[in-house]
């Protein structure tokens, strides 16, 4: 399980640090290149532990109660553990369309950017929610898929300007898309 947890901790490290409060989200991309690794040494260690376990049981057929029981207890965490694992190897791709709650207010300046340094939807919905948890950003929505942020700011709280900066400070680099524009009375 642990091996799984590494696999996914590009995705799910954004995401915890978010959750305390944290930014510099995007430190957790280092991990992703072996991420891979991860994912081959939980799927062996867990073909493994089954094979241990179910080739053991053959051999328990006339051992005491108290080794049948116990050997019943192991399938069982073993049977608990799976599907966690399971989870956490396909984080990065469940991550990937729900990013965290964002007001819905598309008013003051609207500006797009090219997002680089993203290695996951995991790290689109760390930078979202720092972003949208920002003083004067009334909207954003960033895209891992495109590689891509909206967002809709009070200029007279958050300064167009700002927004590279506060991207940085997640650990990503934002590159303007198109020219800043009022929209709805902003």
């Amino acid at each position: 399980m642990g091996a799984a947890f590494l696999a996914s901790l590009c995705c799910i490290g954004p995401i915890v640090l978010l959750v305390f409060g944290s930014t510099s989200i995007g430190l957790f991309s280092v991990f992703e290149p072996i991420r891979p690794v991860f994912a081959v040494l939980s799927l062996v260690v867990l073909v493994f532990a089954y094979f241990k376990l179910f080739k053991k049981d053959r051999e328990a057929c006339c051992n005491t109660e108290d080794s049948k029981k116990s050997l019943r207890k192991q399938k069982y965490i073993l049977l608990g553990i799976t599907p966690i694992v399971f989870v956490l190897l396909a984080f990065p791709y469940l991550i990937g369309g729900s990013h965290l709650n964002n007001s819905n207010d598309q008013t003051g300046i609207k500006s797009e950017w090219l997002v680089e340094g993203m290695t996951c939807g995991g790290c689109a919905a760390g930078m979202e929610g720092s972003l949208a948890a920002t003083d004067g950003m009334n909207f954003c929505k960033v895209s891992y898929e495109n590689g891509t942020m909206l967002c809709y700011t009070d200029d007279n709280k958050l300064p167009i300007d700002n927004i590279p900066g506060l991207v940085t400070s997640n650990g990503y680099k934002a590159i303007p898309k198109t020219e800043k524009s009022i929209i709805n009375g902003g």
